[in-house]
């Protein structure tokens, strides 16, 4: 139909010359019929795009809380939100079915007038043709043409204005797909990294500060430290004083605002993101496990590794405890986001997965807080073992498991306020030596 229209559209004004010919002042009728068209279209255009703009932004919305509310149902149930997120979504669909409704019949709105406008051009021709034949001035055959030819110019317009619906649908769709596209790459294929298959484990942090995308109180300010390769070090600190902001600037996962992130002496902007995740193992805080098996989640981010590496990193991270139990093994299955699992189970699983490969630094962010004393005792005499090779960076609020490190970096308010040996730092922190701000 958008092909017809514009191939139709150079014949208009050729119609509307040969009915000059034909019927000459009978022309003027489809030739003021046209920009009138044109102007009720163009006036209506600017409001109609704005319809389909807010239509798209509420469906986007919608969508957005119909996932949210999928995604966390377990809490939802047990917060008895279920009538303020129905609420939300009614809200939603009846918004989104206003704007469509809106959007229709304005569509309509300038369909229907041009061809309202059309069908009245038809009757002035008719009715200055019959003027004209009683002046003996036009024969009825050439009427009987005008006619015919009025109609035939003027279709093009109306097709035009029913296409415009769709070219404001079309744009904003482009408009929201070009907003994607133009998001940053992690690896743009211009960019040349510095090729370092293996990481020794050194990590530095010269002047960093760092801001999260609309946020504008920085979650780091000029932090500053060093932690040499095979050393263990634990984080500490507030809620909120920026550990896990830390962690994840060491996996590249943002870029600091400015100062610089130095692995092995090079600037963490010139190592390839993929080769620097595959040197680091990294438990988040939060798990996230994916629908499928125990086994396959382990070997999520290497699936070619051997049973015999799964073996033990299952070992080390206490999934064996409870997959030995169970008929199905390693091939116990989960539901999206780890359902099926308690959460000390799924911990287990993230832990192993992050030792996995047995890289040279490991992150974790309260590896042990869903597990219970026995399995938190057993899983840190299994892990010291794996522990003196390898650069540690360890988040936790449980004192208990501060025994893994030797020295202790103390966060608050996005700056560094102690550092130094586990021994002095605890003494300073219980002397009131060591100032933390009031919050």
């Amino acid at each position: 139909a958008t092909i017809t229209a514009l191939v139709d559209l150079p014949f208009v004004f050729l119609f509307i010359a040969v009915i000059f010919w034909i019927g000459g002042p009978v022309g003027v009728v489809p030739l003021m019929a046209v920009p009138l068209i044109i102007l009720i279209g163009l006036s209506l255009q600017r409001q109609l795009g704005e319809i389909i703009q807010m239509s798209f932004r509420c469906a986007a919305q919608k969508q957005g809380l119909l996932i949210e509310s999928l995604s966390t149902i377990e809490t939802v149930k047990a917060l008895s939100g279920e009538g303020v997120l129905q609420r939300k979504w009614e809200q939603l669909v009846g918004t989104v079915a206003r704007l469509g409704i809106k959007a229709r019949t304005l569509s309509s709105a300038i369909v229907n007038i041009s061809v309202t406008v059309q069908q009245s051009a038809t009757v002035g021709v008719i009715v200055v043709g019959v003027y004209l034949i009683a002046e003996r001035e036009l024969t009825i055959g050439a009427l009987v043409a005008c006619t015919i030819l009025s109609g035939r110019a003027l279709a093009p317009l109306g097709q035009v204005a029913g296409l415009m619906t769709r070219y404001h649908q079309s744009k904003q769709a482009l408009a929201t797909l070009h907003n994607i596209m133009q998001l940053p790459v992690e690896r743009p294929p211009t960019k040349s990294f510095v090729h370092r298959p293996h990481i020794r484990g050194e990590i530095e942090f010269r002047n960093v500060t760092f801001s999260y995308p609309g946020q504008q109180t920085p979650a780091l300010s000029n932090v500053s430290f060093r932690v040499g390769a095979g050393e263990r070090v634990g984080l500490i600190g507030r809620i909120g004083s920026g550990k896990s902001t830390v962690e994840k600037l060491v996996l590249g996962l943002y870029k600091p605002s400015s100062g610089s992130i130095l692995i092995d002496g090079v600037d963490i902007n010139q190592i390839d993101p993929a080769v620097l995740r595959r040197n680091v193992g990294y438990v988040p805080q939060d798990v996230v496990l994916f629908y499928g098996t125990v086994k396959e989640n382990i070997l999520f981010s290497a699936p070619h590794a051997d049973d015999a590496a799964m073996l033990r990193a299952a070992e080390i991270a206490g999934v064996t405890e409870f997959v030995h139990p169970s008929a199905q093994g390693f091939d116990l299955r989960i539901g999206e986001r780890g359902e099926g699992l308690s959460g000390g189970q799924r911990q287990t699983v993230a832990v192993a997965r992050a030792l996995l490969l047995d890289p040279p630094v490991l992150i974790m962010d309260e590896p042990t807080n869903a597990l219970d004393n026995r399995s938190e005792e057993s899983f840190k005499s299994k892990l010291e073992k794996t522990l003196p090779a390898k650069t540690f960076l360890l988040v936790t609020h449980r004192a208990s498991l501060l025994t893994l490190v030797p020295r202790l970096i103390v966060l608050d308010g996005g700056r560094i306020v102690a550092d130094g040996p586990k021994e002095q730092v605890m003494q300073a922190l219980s002397g009131g030596k060591i100032s933390v701000a009031k919050r």
